[in-house]
């Protein structure tokens, strides 16, 4: 069978068509060579032919094709790159949330060029020093409390600074990080349903894919994910590819981030403070996930709402989520990573230790008495005697102050006198002082004292007004009878005793240098202060535990100088519930010096996690530069290899149009010049 006169004219034609459209995709390209997130298009071109063999052609039996069919217009991508750029990009989002955080620890910790917590330590030392040779003076204890409460504004100020950075971190996860997931997620679902959309009425909607790959790119940076594409018959010879989107989890799970008919439907994430067992708010984060599914938008789907934190192997949740929930060894058990928790702990672990050290240096074992002042020596009042006046013996109580405490003893004149409540031969406790001594005179037994040689009874009594515990004799002085101070002593003609005052054994005032705010037992960088009663000068360093040490003594503060430079083991108490469900205690030790070294062991930490991160964050950045590049060298535009298209495509024309030129010339042979012989 002949073949179609004009067949080749057609071949002509579409061969003409196929590179003019070729020079467009190529204009197109080069158009966008500046373009964020274009992909380079070319056409997609297979041989035209219409017909089998023919068994009436002529020999050889052969088919010849109709030209060329441009069936498309695609972009030029590798998944394999895409993959592992995805994967690469989470790397480094992991490394950069890290770095952002604790660069922000170091600002707090570092104290290489500035004078802050590590000068305060030394300060104190110079000034306990100066206090060791000025011992029980009020002003250089006064000096050594000042240098303290350096060190206090100090160590509020990085405890401010840690709890700002905690914060500024969980918030934001929940204003930035979050919801740029959540909108990532949204537009990816709004834009597999917007090209489904275009393909359905045959607009390839390259520039909408382009943005949706954008997207994807972006979003693999804060979690982990895989994308597959699934094909979907939308008419006849039509499929539409859209692609599944999934979180990869640590643990091997996969959860949806996008399903639906045609992937319209998109997973939404959220973000919850926890909180310890009494209710408050402990720092640390949970993130949650309600995964995409196939219901209708409208539906409640909140069911379906999953804990995802231990499931973040790579982004930058995981990496924030990390420096929020992690405090490496100091975690029971110990966690991969050392975040924020670790530099809390530690740092309240050096204060507990700090302060549970100087309360235990300055533990008083004196007790206290409720009368301060108190008289220990009587005296005989001097007179003259004139028949009416009797002898006295006094004690006097004008400088005294406040009250008797229970279980305080009295001694007079060689008896004890314990205050109570009266019962069980014990003196009762008035309200004030005036009222106890009063019961006290009142319970105290007739006595006789040798005047002048003279035995005479007597009886005591306590005088409001002139304040003084008065013994006066029964009988009258005789006229002209002397008292002087040498006039009145014992029957036995020895001097009376002195009066012994002594304290409850247990009444032992607290000389604790350092409280807490809040009242709890553990100190913390947050809950630490100067005693109020150091504060107001109630109480002050005791500078020797010895009770028979001049007052020169300074033993106890050079212990003081010297705790600062002894090396003690540091350990952080925590608190945790056993499988039983009851509340246990546990410490773990993480260091071993003295307490400057201590602190600069922080600080050596935060610049050792924080130079490994850097390297690994470098590393990431390397791979993914490189990996970038080679995306680009496949989808992206190249004016070298543009040009060399548009002399290729420039010359496919030409050579279209003269192969029309050529067949027009031989159907002009055909028409004009056949079966004309002879003319």
């Amino acid at each position: 069978m002949t073949r179609s006169t004009f067949a080749g004219f057609t071949t002509a034609r579409l061969a003409m068509a196929a590179s003019q459209r070729s020079l467009d995709v190529t204009g197109q390209n080069i158009a966008n060579i500046n373009t964020v997130g274009y992909t380079k298009q070319q056409v997609d071109l297979v041989s035209l032919n219409l017909r089998g063999g023919d068994l009436y052609s002529s020999n050889p039996s052969s088919k010849i094709g109709y030209g060329v069919e441009t069936t498309n217009v695609s972009q030029i991508r590798d998944p394999f790159l895409d993959v592992q750029y995805r994967n690469q990009v989470a790397k480094v989002g992991t490394a950069d949330a890290r770095q952002a955080v604790l660069d922000q620890l170091g600002d707090i910790f570092d104290e290489t060029d500035k004078n802050a917590l590590k000068t305060a330590l030394s300060d104190l030392s110079s000034s306990l020093d100066k206090l060791s040779a000025n011992a029980n003076s009020s002003e250089f204890d006064s000096i050594v409390r000042s240098r303290c409460q350096v060190l206090m504004n100090y160590i509020h100020q990085k405890n401010a600074d840690l709890k700002s950075t905690r914060e500024e971190t969980i918030s934001g996860l929940e204003k930035t990080s979050l919801p740029a997931v959540n909108s990532l997620l949204s537009d990816i679902g709004e834009l597999n349903d917007a090209i489904w959309k275009s393909q359905m009425l045959g607009n390839p909607a390259l520039e909408m894919m382009d943005e949706r790959n954008n997207k994807l790119d972006e979003l693999a940076g804060y979690i982990p994910i895989s994308v597959s594409y699934k094909e979907v018959q939308i008419s006849d010879g039509a499929k539409y590819n859209y692609p599944v989107v999934k979180l990869n989890g640590a643990n091997g799970v996969t959860y949806n981030l996008t399903a639906g008919y045609h992937g319209e439907n998109f997973a939404s994430l959220s973000v919850e403070r926890n909180k310890n067992s009494q209710g408050a708010e402990d720092g640390t984060v949970s993130i949650n996930l309600i995964p995409a599914s196939d219901f209708p938008s409208y539906a409640d789907v909140s069911a379906l709402k999953t804990n995802i934190t231990d499931a973040l192997k790579e982004g930058t949740l995981k990496g924030t989520v990390d420096m929020l929930n992690k405090s490496g060894e100091l975690d029971n058990p110990a966690s991969d990573y050392r975040g924020i928790g670790y530099y809390e702990k530690s740092f309240d672990a050096f204060v507990q230790t700090f302060a549970k050290t100087f309360n235990a240096l300055n533990q008083n074992t004196v007790p206290y008495t409720g009368v301060t002042s108190a008289p220990s020596k009587g005296y005989a009042e001097q007179m003259v005697g004139d028949g009416t006046k009797k002898a006295e013996y006094a004690y006097n109580f004008s400088n005294a102050k406040g009250n008797f405490l229970k279980h305080e003893i009295i001694n007079i004149n060689g008896q004890n006198y314990t205050f109570g409540d009266g019962t069980n031969g014990t003196i009762l406790l008035g309200s004030t002082m005036e009222e106890s001594l009063k019961n006290l005179a009142a319970a105290l037994p007739a006595t006789s004292f040798n005047v002048n040689g003279n035995t005479l009874a007597g009886s005591w009594n306590y005088n409001e007004t002139s304040k003084k515990l008065t013994w006066s004799s029964t009988s009258a002085l005789a006229v002209n009878e002397v008292i002087t101070s040498d006039s009145i002593k014992t029957t036995a003609d020895n001097d009376i005793d002195s009066l012994v005052y002594s304290a409850n054994p247990v009444n032992i005032k607290n000389f604790d240098l350092f409280k807490t705010s809040d009242g709890s037992n553990i100190f913390t960088a947050g809950n630490i202060k100067l005693s109020d009663d150091w504060m107001n000068g109630s109480i002050h360093i005791i500078s020797s535990h010895d009770s028979n040490a001049g007052s020169t003594a300074n033993e106890n503060i050079t212990l003081m100088i010297k705790s600062l430079t002894d090396s003690r083991e540091f350990k952080y108490d925590y608190s945790y519930t056993d499988n039983a469900g009851n509340p246990q205690t546990g410490t773990i030790s993480f260091y071993n010096g003295n307490f400057s070294q201590c602190y600069s062991n922080m600080e050596n930490m935060q610049g050792i996690d924080s130079s490994a991160n850097t390297a690994i964050l470098n590393n990431h950045i390397s791979v993914l530069s490189e990996t970038s590049n080679n995306k680009d060298a496949v989808s992206g535009v190249s004016l070298d290899e543009e040009g060399i298209n548009l002399m290729q495509f420039q010359r496919s024309y030409t050579a279209a149009a003269r192969l029309m030129t050529t067949l027009d010339q031989a159907l002009d042979v055909l028409i004009n010049n056949t079966g004309m012989v002879g003319r």
